[in-house]
């Protein structure tokens, strides 16, 4: 039984850990007991499962009381320990939703496996098993869109000698998906832009002299300490401190801050940007400042960065980005996560560059006083729950401060906050603290007052050696004709005039076309194709190759 379940179970990081263990280990303390409604209860250390008297009447009863709202193919419920599996089997044959099952005890999760046949469960594709926390938000972020329904339901028995456990899945689910919210909107909002952008800037980096690879920087710093300076108020507590042991650190700064620190005459190593736009109001009149650093930047970021005068360009890849991703397999090149900012980028490039020590400043994540930024602007509130940026409205949520206490932050700070959490697991930083006096507390990060950092400090000498690295060419010739070709698939299967999920697909299998249309893709299946978009998608789609054909042309790679 045991094999026959594994050969269907979709998570092979879970399988491999479940045939580590014995079957002798997995029953130790575990015991069943028949119930007054004749079925069977699994007990752990004498502690039952499930209701002690009608186990699946009273699962029936919680999901009742639990799932107020009709259920969805597209939708998830999370349940909370496996039991017999009479919870798995409830939901799977009432609703047609996909479905996440958290064991956290790896050895009930054996146990059942090895006594519960869930084989048909599991072959149907809508069911997913973990013992891991972080493995279940990895696919949560994975197969949620927003709009749809999550739900977690939870054996109350268990719920209760688990609680710290159940605890922390409620909390991580909410972040997630918030965190999602934030991901769908920044995309409805950029994803044209930073296309536009990207092919801008393969032409402006064929024909300019100055752009190297980020990655020709790899592990030269090794050893050294890094100061990366982000935008928030408590900056300015610091700027003295940082002027007078600037001979310690090599400096990335975000782009935002390069107006305080030219006045403070503190010059970063280097400038790090990732804005798809408005960056020409940040920099401007900064041209002279600039010629001083050196400048990171994402390809997708806004291309006026090319006329600021930085005394080099790194040039890094997206490895999210599909169309970035391509043009980088073409070309041999190594992609970093972006992390979706410039702070969440100087910390990628920190650890890539091989600082064995990364020190930020000014990484709040949250206000002081209704302080944003150390420029000194003030968040504009329009009440005690919502604030406007730009011609946005953003919510105020409360997160955790590093003091202990709660403090307040825009809701897409939030989500950055938890962007950078699993940012630092990915990278597996281990030394890198945050100098904040009052901002959101990170994980991963060590808090303490830039007096309290420890002596090791490295003087660094000169800033950086390049070597033998040479500024880069992207050959495209090979790209673009692929890239042509999918397009080309699109015009046939638009030239039948019939919306389906064939369009759609062919669609997302064009790079070009998806990241230009990806806001109108999300809103098709969030409809699940409905009729009624038909027309609009179509009139779209047709825009979009106009759109890509032209700008290919102009910026001269086709």
């Amino acid at each position: 039984m045991f094999s026959r379940n594994l050969e269907f179970l979709n998570n092979l990081a879970l399988k491999s850990r479940l045939e580590r263990i014995t079957l002798e280990e997995s029953s130790k303390n575990m015991s069943y007991c028949m119930t007054p409604s004749n079925d069977y209860l699994l007990m752990k250390d004498d502690v039952p499962f499930d209701d002690i008297n009608n186990p699946r009447e009273a699962i029936k009863e919680t999901l009742k009381s639990t799932i107020k709202n009709p259920m969805g193919n597209n939708d998830i419920i999370i349940t909370f320990g496996i039991g017999l599996c009479y919870m798995l089997d409830e939901v799977y044959n009432t609703y047609p939703s996909r479905i996440i099952v958290y064991e956290p005890d790896i050895n009930v999760l054996h146990f059942v496996l090895n006594n519960v046949d869930i084989s048909e469960h599991l072959a149907s594709g809508r069911v997913f098993i973990t013992d891991n926390l972080d493995e279940l938000m990895k696919k949560l972020s994975e197969i949620y869109i927003t709009k749809d329904k999550v739900e977690v339901v939870y054996l109350k028995n268990y719920a209760i000698v688990k609680s710290p456990e159940l605890m922390a899945l409620t909390q991580k689910v909410y972040e997630t998906c918030r965190s999602k919210i934030v991901d769908v909107n920044t995309i409805t909002k950029y994803s044209k832009k930073w296309l536009l952008n990207t092919l801008r800037n393969i032409n402006l980096i064929n024909n300019n002299s100055s752009v190297f690879k980020l990655s020709d920087l790899k592990n030269k710093f090794s050893g050294q300490t890094a100061l990366i300076i982000a935008a928030g108020p408590s900056l300015n507590e610091n700027l003295d401190k940082i002027k007078a042991n600037r001979d310690k650190f090599v400096i990335f700064a975000v782009n935002k801050v390069l107006r305080v620190l030219s006045a403070n005459e503190i010059v970063p190593d280097f400038t790090v940007c990732l804005d798809a736009s408005s960056i020409n109001s940040t920099l401007t009149g900064l041209e002279e400042f600039c010629a001083k650093t050196n400048c990171i930047m994402d390809i997708k970021s806004d291309s006026v960065l090319f006329t600021k005068n930085f005394k080099r360009m790194f040039m890094s890849f997206s490895k999210n980005d599909m169309v970035v991703k391509k043009l980088a397999d073409y070309n041999k090149l190594e992609c970093y996560e972006s992390g979706g900012t410039a702070t969440a980028l100087a910390l990628v490039a920190a650890v890539k560059l091989g600082f064995s020590k990364i020190i930020f400043t000014g990484l709040d994540m949250a206000f002081q006083n209704e302080v944003i930024y150390s420029t000194g602007e003030v968040m504009n509130k329009v009440s005690d729950t919502q604030m406007i940026v730009g011609k946005t409205q953003k919510k105020i949520v409360k997160v955790k401060s590093v003091t202990g206490d709660l403090v307040y932050t825009r809701e897409d700070y939030a989500a950055f906050i938890q962007h950078f959490e699993t940012l630092i697991k990915d990278l597996e930083c281990k030394e890198i603290y945050n100098t904040t006096s009052f901002g959101a507390a990170i994980e991963g990060m060590k808090n303490v007052s830039f007096d309290e950092l420890p002596l090791f400090f490295s003087s660094t000498g000169t800033p950086f050696i390049l070597g033998e690295a040479k500024p880069f060419k992207l050959e495209i010739e090979e790209w673009a004709k692929e890239e042509l070709m999918l397009i080309n698939n699109v015009i046939s299967v638009l030239s039948k005039g019939v919306f389906s999920p064939a369009l759609v697909s062919t669609i997302v299998k064009s790079p070009l076309m998806y990241q230009y249309m990806q806001a109108d893709i999300l809103k098709v299946l969030q409809s699940n194709f409905e009729s009624g978009y038909a027309d609009e998608f179509i009139e779209k789609a047709k825009a979009a190759i106009k759109v890509i054909v032209e700008n290919l042309q102009k910026n001269r790679l086709i």
